[in-house]
């Protein structure tokens, strides 16, 4: 190797040293800069609780009649979550005085502005504070943003127009509701708890179309809301449904006896799902004469429709556990004396 080239070998090990070194410098500058900017707004935040924490906590037990201290855009967000929280554990006076203090300090006018342009966090916060306020002028706003591909953002949104006018939300947003199946049942049920009065006949309507993609949703959030639906409308599904998602679905809201002729007939349905919902429905509401229906599920080749047909028996006020001790002493298949052994099991634990 010539002087040369070793000379040119050493100067670009010497320059990726310094640039090592210069890096490593930026990010630990960086990493301050983080640090002080992070104890900075911690401290604003401090500062800000200090003055508005004293303030909104004093309105939860009577109007406050002072001027305001205005609020900082820096300032919004920590407003937003205090206030928030504060909401969340108030009622009756105590949150209407949290709503006036919110529109007298400009919170509907700096909440719209953040659901427009602010990030994900902020946008959150201000459909919160919004949906909490009741601010009809944000319907727009909001109705747009149950647009959005983010579950979370869309279902909060919802939420909010829930609480600002629930009658209107399900007359216009029933479709989407049913539509966005990233929004679980579940969550969606707590939503609707307080308005049950205004979906009930948009979702009973929403079962007549047999055919319909969301039929199964539909009736899933009827199941979730514990809705008294009319037994004619399932019995309507029971006798037309095809697939099984909606003939489970439909067994899972049967509380009828009027209905049992037809949920009987499904105790032999060729999928396994089906046959456990048959029996779980006549554990609750069959008669005497099931029992005997019940009997062959006992050695059915899946284990959940043996469950489920023990559990169905033992459910019964009129099948004492002596008849189903005694019952269980007269079997010959093993898979059937097994489970009747475990739902015995349940019921008396050692």
């Amino acid at each position: 190797m010539t002087s040369a080239s070793e000379d040119t070998h050493y100067a670009c090990i010497a320059w990726i040293g310094i640039g090592a070194v210069g890096l490593t410098l930026l990010l630990v500058l960086m990493m301050v800069y983080l640090r002080i900017s992070l104890n900075r707004k911690a401290q604003e935040e401090r500062a800000f609780l200090s003055v508005w924490r004293p303030l909104l906590l004093s309105s939860l037990h009577s109007s406050v009649s002072a001027v305001l201290p205005a609020i900082a855009a820096s300032e919004r967000v920590y407003f937003l979550k205090l206030w928030n929280n504060l909401m969340r554990s108030s009622h009756g006076q105590a949150t209407d005085n949290l709503v006036s203090i919110a529109y007298s300090a400009g919170c509907d006018h700096f909440s719209r502005r953040l659901l427009r342009h602010g990030d994900r966090v902020e946008c959150l916060l201000a459909t919160l504070a919004l949906g909490h306020m009741r601010d009809h002028p944000s319907w727009d706003l909001l109705v747009t943003q149950t647009l959005a591909a983010d579950s979370v953002t869309s279902s909060q949104a919802f939420q909010a127009l829930v609480q600002i006018d629930a009658e209107a939300t399900a007359q216009q947003l029933m479709p989407l509701l049913l539509a966005r199946a990233d929004w679980p049942i579940a969550h969606v049920a707590v939503i609707l708890q307080s308005a049950q009065g205004a979906f009930l006949q948009p979702l009973l309507e929403a079962t007549a179309d047999i055919k319909s993609v969301h039929l199964v949703r539909t009736l899933r959030l009827i199941e979730a809301l514990h809705l008294a639906i009319p037994q004619a409308i399932v019995l309507r599904l029971l006798q037309q449904a095809n697939d099984t998602d909606t003939i489970i679905a439909a067994l899972r809201i049967a509380n009828d006896a009027g209905l049992l002729t037809h949920i009987r007939a499904y105790l032999h349905h060729i999928d396994w799902r089906v046959r456990v919902q048959a029996a779980k429905v006549i554990g609750h509401i069959g008669e005497h004469a099931d029992i005997n229906r019940l009997l062959p599920l006992l050695a059915d080749p899946e284990w959940w429709v043996r469950y489920r047909a023990a559990r169905a028996l033992i459910s019964m006020p009129f099948f004492s556990i002596a008849e189903m001790e005694q019952l269980r002493g007269s079997l010959t298949d093993r898979f059937a004396r097994d489970m009747l052994d475990q739902v015995l099991a349940e019921r008396n634990p050692a």
